[in-house]
């Protein structure tokens, strides 16, 4: 015989204990899910003007921005390692700095050192703080959605559902994820080519978390069909 322990309610119902082990293991694997590093890809633009492989082959300046040296360093050698990767030949160059600190330069900023270089397009991406606050005594959620549209745009992910459980997230109420947002500008024109924003989780090393942020974008990128 099976003995099921029973719990009562505030209200007089009756609650199994099996249901609450149940439930309680669901939480437990969606905490640990919750701890894992999350990458999202945002709304992305591809001027469909410019033909499938444009830059196959092609030059590109890869520019990073981003709050500290090392970041920038780190940055621009996981594009130009993804670049490579296509088929591009990215170059760097370290005396290139954003004039609008935390934000993205102008499209045209960076376009003399490119034509100077040879350059077919730059590649920059400008790397910021993004802030996460957890509520320490909400419910897990998870689930997916999305949108997307024409004239090149195309949709991100996002998700949303409830669990039954409430128990706190972790020992800690916020933590400081990454953002990134790649553009790929024509040197000839001065036009955007591509754009699109990747963001992270926060992370206990900076250097996961661009590594994560420019790998999406460089997929991304891919996804186009510029290379």
């Amino acid at each position: 015989m099976k003995l099921v322990a029973s719990l009562t309610h505030p209200d007089g119902g009756i609650v199994s204990a099996v249901l609450l082990e149940r439930r309680l293991a669901a939480a437990i694997g969606l905490l640990f899910l919750s701890g894992c590093a999350s990458t999202q890809l945002g709304a992305q633009y591809a001027d469909p003007q410019f033909p499938r492989q444009t830059l196959r082959g092609a030059t590109i300046l890869v520019v990073c921005a981003a709050p500290e040296l090392a970041i920038k360093l780190i940055c621009e050698n996981r594009i130009s390692s993804h670049l490579t990767q296509m088929g591009a030949k990215p170059l760097t160059d370290t005396t290139l700095v954003n004039p609008t600190p935390g934000h993205e330069p102008p499209a045209g900023h960076y376009l003399p050192a490119a034509q100077a270089a040879g350059a077919r397009a730059v590649f920059s991406t400008t790397l910021t703080p993004d802030y996460w606050r957890a509520n320490p005594m909400s419910s897990f959620s998870i689930g997916s959605g999305g949108w997307g549209g024409s004239d090149g745009y195309y949709g991100g992910s996002g998700v949303g559902g409830g669990v039954g459980v409430t128990m706190p997230v972790g020992a800690t109420q916020g933590g400081t994820g990454l953002a990134a947002v790649g553009s790929i500008i024509d040197v000839a024109s001065g036009r955007v080519m591509w754009t699109a924003k990747a963001t992270t989780s926060p992370a206990a090393d900076a250097s996961t978390q661009v590594a994560e942020v420019t790998k999406a974008l460089a997929e991304a990128a891919r996804q186009t069909g510029l290379f």
